[in-house]
This record gives C-alpha cells, structure tokens and sequence, in this order.
C-alpha cells in the first residue's frame, strides 16, 4: 500500500530545474527521477515548470495515498484520468513519468527489469554512443548526432570500455588536427567539419574497431516547410534532394543505423527510405513519439523498422510499455533512448532489458555512466544471460 508520495526539485545535466518524486510504501521508499529533451518532438506530452508542478501535486498526492503499489498499470490510468488530456498539459508529463516509475518500482521492489515477473535469462542492449554532436545540441553540422556501435563487444563492461575508448579517441583526433571547438550538452564532441566532412573523418577512424556507425539527423530541426535548411553547408534542398543525400550517404559510408532522416509527418519518405534500405535500421523518434496511434499508423506504411522508446516523450511507462510491445509484435526494434537533458537516474537500463531492446542510446561518461554502471550490474545479477541479437 501507498502510504506517502513526495515532491523534490533537482538538478538536470544541464542545470536546469526537474522533479524527482518518493513513494513510500510498507517495503520503504523508491524515487525516480523525470528527464527532458532539447530538441523535442511536436506530439511530445508536455511538461511543466516545478512551480506549476507543485500546484497540481497535491491533487496527486492524495489520489495514490493508500493504493496498491503493486497495480501500477492502473495507478497509472488514475494519472490518465487526473490530467484529463491527451498530452498531460494539466499535470504535466514530467510529474507523470516520475510518479509512474516510482511506483513501477515499488512494485517491483527497486528492480524495474522484473516488473512482468522473474526472468531467468536476458539479452543485453548495445549501447549507442553519441561522439560528435551537431544541430541544436551544440555543434557545426546540421545533423544532430554521429553514432557509434560497439558490434563486437562480449558484454556490457566491454561495450562500455569500447564506447569510452573510441570517444576518448576521437576527441583526441580531433584536437591533434585543430579542429575541436568543445562538447556539447551530451557530452559529444563538437567540431568545426561539416556534415559530410563529420562522416568522412569518422568512417576513417572505425574501420580500426570495427564498430557500426548511425546518425541521428533530427530532420525536423532544419526543416522549414517546404527544404531542409543545411546550415553548415550554406544552401536549401528540396525533400527529393534530401532523399537522394540520406540514400547516397547511406550506401556510401555503410550506415547502420538512421534516425529521423525526415522531418516528424513525412510517413511516405521513412517508408520509401526503408524499401531502399532493407538491410539498414530505419528509426522513427519524433516520426513516433513513443505515441501507440502513431506507430500503428507507421505500421501501417511501412515507415520503419526501428523506433526510438523515450518514456518522457507520452508521460507513463504503461503507455511507452504498449508502445514497445505493439512494436515487437510487428517485427520493429525498439531502442531504449536518454534525453539530452539527463539525471543520475539510471531507470532506462532496466527498462532496455524489459523491452527487449537490441541497443540502448546513452551517453559516453557524464550523467549516463550510471545507466553503463547498472547495465554493468545486472549482468552479474542475472544469471543465463547474453548480448542481444544486432538486427
């Protein structure tokens, strides 16, 4: 039973105010912390500001005190209920995710990866380490993030030691040729080369670790309504245009991985990029929005083969966990993401092993390692335990 719920405000990665919330129940206490992102997607759940938040809590508050924690799917519809939207305007998704997750581990007695009961064996996620950054994250390119995969990793400590060393590398690269100018809020670096000219020096530096390269492109940022607006490049292209450079690029470089290559409504280019690519991860992140109604309309098209799961982006983790499922069950990946602005909350690992999911995107050092750390952990906890299948 539910004996208390708390409101706390803390810090993000990047100083910026977020909310952490504690239940109690007859076990104890259990916290999870709410996460946000810079470059958001238009059908994202809408957050508040904290002093918002504390003005709808209250109302929280007093509607959990003496449920059973163990019934967190429906403690999560009462949430539903309580906003009365479709997008949490009136509590805000902020105060949603972090209540619905502390709850979730209540349940679960802290061990949010045994949520649907014990497991006796578990595949492990790649992680998906952002290395040089662009676009609004802080950055030259007009694409937002260069992705790595360590391919060849035996287990988790190893794929982070890979991810780490290649960042560490990287960076130092960069440096020795004069052209690193900092890192960005994900703790990528950011350099003075272009989008092309970013995937030249990186594809020359992997073929040494044999490791897999995505981008995220975050399409939607430069899109102006009718061209992609290259900033670092200094011209418009038109939607064919832009079609033809993620083609081109794709083949050329041996891309694994591509997220939001088009803006968030273009349905018919993801689809048509995906029939062009059989072999390549085709992700929808704003596309989707962790959204059910819009996946099963990309499920319908045919827009993708992957979709990026970010709880924050609809508000509880019952709605991402239909999300996630109702994409397994069409053969699309799920991958479990970070938010540009992060906490020491490591929930995201576990929920990549409940998710089944292939790879998980987290950072290299800065707020992530606590989500490297548990990956790490539970790998000795869980016993029959693997890396996952890469598609």
């Amino acid at each position: 039973m539910i004996r208390n719920v708390k409101l706390y405000p803390i810090y993000d990665s990047t100083g910026e105010i977020t909310i952490k919330v504690k239940v109690w129940t007859v076990k104890g206490f259990f916290t999870a912390c709410a996460t946000a992102g810079t470059s958001k997607g238009e059908n994202e759940a809408k957050s508040l500001r904290y002093n918002e938040v504390t003005k709808v809590f209250p109302k929280i508050r007093n509607s959990l005190i003496g449920l059973d924690e163990t019934d967190w799917v429906t403690i999560d519809k009462i949430l539903l209920q309580l906003d009365n939207s479709n997008d949490f305007q009136n509590i805000g998704g902020n105060l949603a995710l972090a209540t619905s997750l502390a709850v979730a581990r209540a349940s679960s007695d802290g061990e949010l990866w045994r949520l649907e009961g014990p497991k006796s064996r578990m595949a492990f996620p790649y992680p998906l380490g952002n290395v040089i950054g662009g676009a609004k994250h802080g950055g030259k390119s007009t694409w937002q993030e260069f992705l790595i995969i360590p391919q060849k990793a035996r287990d988790p400590e190893h794929a982070t030691r890979m991810n780490f060393e290649m960042w560490h590398t990287i960076g130092d690269e960069l440096k020795r040729k004069g052209i690193l100018t900092g890192k960005n809020i994900e703790n990528a670096w950011m350099c003075r080369l272009d989008c092309i000219k970013t995937l030249d020096f990186l594809s020359n530096m992997v073929e040494d670790w044999d490791a897999k390269i995505g981008i995220d492109f975050a399409a939607s940022s430069f899109w102006d309504g009718k061209n992609y607006v290259y900033k670092d490049l200094g011209k418009k292209i038109s939607p064919e245009e832009h079609f033809d450079t993620i083609l081109q690029v794709a083949e050329q470089y041996k891309l694994y991985f591509l997220e939001d290559p088009f803006h968030e409504n273009d349905f018919r280019n993801f689809a048509d990029l995906r029939q062009s690519l059989p072999k390549t991860l085709v992700v929808g992140d704003d596309l989707f929005c962790t959204n059910a109604e819009r996946l099963r309309k990309g499920i319908v098209k045919g827009s993708a083969n992957g979709i990026i799961i970010k709880p924050n982006q609809i508000g509880t983790l019952s709605q991402a966990f239909q999300t996630a499922e109702m994409a397994r069950q069409n053969g699309i990946h799920t991958i479990a993401s970070h938010r540009s602005r992060e906490t020491y909350d490591d929930w995201l690992s576990d929920l990549s092993l409940l998710w089944k999911s292939p790879l998980i995107k987290i950072g290299n050092l800065g707020p992530d390692t606590m989500k490297h750390n548990r990956l790490i952990e539970l790998w000795h906890d869980i016993p029959h335990n693997s890396m996952a299948e890469l598609p």
